[in-house]
């Protein structure tokens, strides 16, 4: 595992990583988010900015969940029309 140094909201943290590469991505794209985030809601209150990035990322993710569960859906219900076709 390798530290890795990154900066959010003005604050350094160090990390250990087996992927350096992508944490420092990720770091970056934290940090444009919530410097949006900040922009647009003009609090310098950097706990409520991470408070509403986390609830936006969850809702994404939650989304996400949902729009695979309907692709596994019409999944299942194409391959249970191939499998006729077959017969």
């Amino acid at each position: 595992m390798k530290s890795v140094e990154i900066e959010i909201l003005g604050k350094k943290y160090f990390l250990k990583t087996d992927e350096p590469e992508k944490l420092l991505e990720l770091a970056s794209f934290l940090e444009s988010q919530l410097e949006e985030l900040y922009e647009k809601y003009k609090t310098a209150e950097q706990h409520k900015l991470l408070i509403l990035n986390s609830l936006m990322i969850l809702e994404q993710l939650f989304q996400t969940k949902d729009d695979k569960k309907e692709l596994e859906k019409k999944l299942e219900k194409i391959n249970g029309l191939l499998e006729l076709d077959i017969k």
